[in-house]
């Protein structure tokens, strides 16, 4: 189903797109430079091809960072162990100039590198064929010298091409004669392969022995296909002979995912795994709207959207986080969508999830998403936080590497299918608010952190039928006493701010871990010792509110302990009422706020102090 997917995807795209998308034989690869020669095979000049590109940096400020230009060139061979194959008019220097680190593998690149030129171009009548097997025969192994010209910045690495002096609009690689000889020359190779049923097509063909590579993983240039080891394999069938699969669908398979990868329109990249998503059709907008949400945000600044569209898209993205459906945006809700979780371990490809489904039912799971995630909270936080975002909440020092791989997967598959989120983040959340806490509560207390915890309890209640209890904003109304005592530890800790012009510890710094684990052993000297923040506040609200919520406290006093669902009660209900107290003053007025006199009244008249050890 992957493979024919992905091969499907391919044959659109190179119908749609015939000139950008490359044939059997040829593959979409990032240059870095281009090496002029002439008619002789003398270097002129060596052009640099790296493009600059605008970026978003880690600190979420743009930086001007500069990438390879991307274009068709003959295939790269599979490289892996000690004598890789070379590459044809799109090589490094190592090849092309045999520099290497050890000198019998310097010395065999360079071999190679001419070796398959002449096999490719030895009888070809063309002056571009001519220059190219020139240059080979004068180069001298292991020199970059050619006089007056710069040949330094072939040591920066990547892949280089040629072109001749006289054509200003083509590579050699793109002359006629050159494509026909190198096609001719792949052609022979196939022949020896062995002739099957390919699990792709059905069809009738030659079976391709070695798979090609992916892009996009740094270093490691992974296979999804592949037998590289006797115990993988069955029957004694060697190599691809185990899964049978044609040439061509191999191709199309492999150049369909490079393709995605390099898309930033079908990609998002999440803490080393890459989610890939593709409609069945042309469905531009259901893809950009699928994009949006995954990643959280309106449609990339950089997408290949036209202005029109983009400022179209926008809108749509507005209304479908409000909850509007799709249908009534005219999108296409039943375009089947593709979504595809991949990552590397060295060169095998990992396939995390595959996932098809209706856009509809897509664009429904992921608005139930959002809305179960989204709270109030400062401007500044997303507001619609990202996968991406959602997971860097659960790893130590907020660092990539330390998001544990099961966390994603658990994370995509529970909003796909619309089930609950995963137990393991939620507990990762709650683990990483009571560790920052004492160290920066604003920032271990956050939106999103809360939010997914908020998000996490109302699927749980769901799945049992119960009913929802955690809205957006504050619920003067709520029972839970979990929540209550989380609405209290905030009013505690804005009194003593009211009270104190700096505080070097506040409250929740000092007491939010223990608060979580042992309520009824932290809260009686909280309540004692806030008298004094009251008394030098004289903010007769903040303690009338306090006051209110008390009432909640159950006759038995402040519980024992809280499990972790009561921890997370606890947390949104602190979250909540510190977001009521940014909003500001109430909108009457402070001249409507109630007076010592009135606090006191409300006080006697529910016969307690705050200062009691129970309620």
């Amino acid at each position: 189903m992957i493979l024919q997917s992905l091969v499907a995807y391919y044959d659109r795209m190179a119908e749609e797109y015939p000139l950008d998308v490359a044939q059997p034989g040829y593959a979409v690869t990032p240059i870095s430079k281009c090496i002029v020669i002439d008619e002789e095979g003398e270097v002129l000049i060596v052009l640099n091809r790296m493009i600059a590109r605008e970026v978003t940096g880690k600190n979420g400020k743009k930086e001007t960072k500069f990438f390879p230009e991307r274009m068709i060139t003959p295939q790269q061979p599979k490289r892996s162990g000690s004598r890789p194959e070379a590459a044809f008019l799109c090589e490094n220097a190592n090849f092309l100039f045999g520099i290497y680190g050890d000198q019998a593998g310097a010395d065999y690149r360079f071999e190679a590198s001419g070796k398959l030129h002449e096999q490719v171009l030895h009888d070809v009548d063309d002056k571009g064929a001519r220059a190219i097997l020139a240059f080979f025969r004068k180069r001298k192994p292991g020199s970059l010298d050619y006089g007056n010209v710069d040949m330094s910045s072939l040591n920066d690495g990547g892949n280089i091409v040629f072109k001749l002096e006289e054509d200003t609009d083509q590579y050699i690689h793109e002359r006629d004669a050159i494509k026909d000889a190198w096609e001719k020359f792949l052609s022979g190779k196939s022949e020896g392969a062995s002739i099957g049923q390919c699990l792709v097509t059905g069809k009738i063909g030659p079976i391709a022995r070695i798979h090609g590579n992916l892009e996009g993983f740094g270093q490691d240039k992974p296979t999804l296909v592949g037998f590289n080891q006797s115990s993988f394999v069955s029957y004694g069938k060697e190599k691809g002979d185990n899964a049978p699969v044609s040439v061509t669908a191999a191709f199309k398979y492999v150049t369909a995912l490079n393709m995605l990868i390099s898309d930033r329109d079908h990609c998002a990249n999440i803490h080393g795994d890459k989610l890939l998503f593709w409609a069945e059709k042309r469905a531009p907008l259901e893809e950009q709207a699928v994009a949006a949400m995954i990643r959280g945000q309106r449609p990339e600044a950089d997408s290949k959207l036209d202005a029109v569209t983009g400022r179209k898209m926008a809108s749509v993205m507005e209304h479908l986080y409000k909850g509007t459906r799709p249908e009534e945006l005219e999108l296409d809700i039943n375009v089947r969508i593709f979504v595809l979780g991949i990552t590397a371990n060295k060169t095998r490809t990992v396939i995390r999830f595959f996932y098809v489904n209706t856009f509809g039912q897509i664009i429904e799971r992921f608005q139930q998403h959002h809305r179960d995630i989204y709270i109030e909270g400062p401007g500044w936080e997303p507001e619609h936080p990202s996968f991406d975002k959602i997971l860097i909440e659960t790893a130590v020092r907020r660092e990539s590497r330390n998001v544990p791989a099961p966390h994603q997967v658990a994370l995509v598959r529970s909003v796909m299918n619309s089930t609950t989120y995963p137990n393991s983040l939620f507990i990762a959340m709650l683990t990483r608010v009571r560790a920052e806490a004492s160290a920066d509560m604003k920032l271990a207390i956050n939106r999103t952190r809360i939010g997914f915890i908020k998000g996490y309890l109302n699927r749980i209640a769901r799945q049992s039928q119960q009913k929802e209890e955690f809205g957006v904003t504050l619920n003067y109304g709520e029972t839970s006493i979990a929540y209550k005592l989380g609405c209290i530890l905030a009013i505690l800790n804005k009194a003593q701010s009211d009270a104190l012009e700096k505080v070097n510890a506040s409250i929740v710094d000092k007491f939010l871990s223990a608060a979580l684990a042992s309520p009824q052993q932290v809260f009686p000297t909280l309540l004692n010792n806030s008298e004094n923040h009251f008394s030098k506040s004289k903010k007769y609200f903040t303690r009338k509110l306090l006051l209110e919520v008390m009432e909640h406290i159950p006759p038995e006093g402040f519980p024992k302990t809280l499990n972790a669902e009561g921890q997370g009660q606890f947390l949104v209900g602190f979250y909540h009422q510190q977001q009521m107290f940014f909003k500001g003053k109430d909108k009457q007025g402070a001249e409507d706020q109630p007076t010592e006199e009135a606090v006191l009244e409300h006080e006697d008249a529910h016969s307690f102090t705050l200062g009691g050890s129970n309620p």
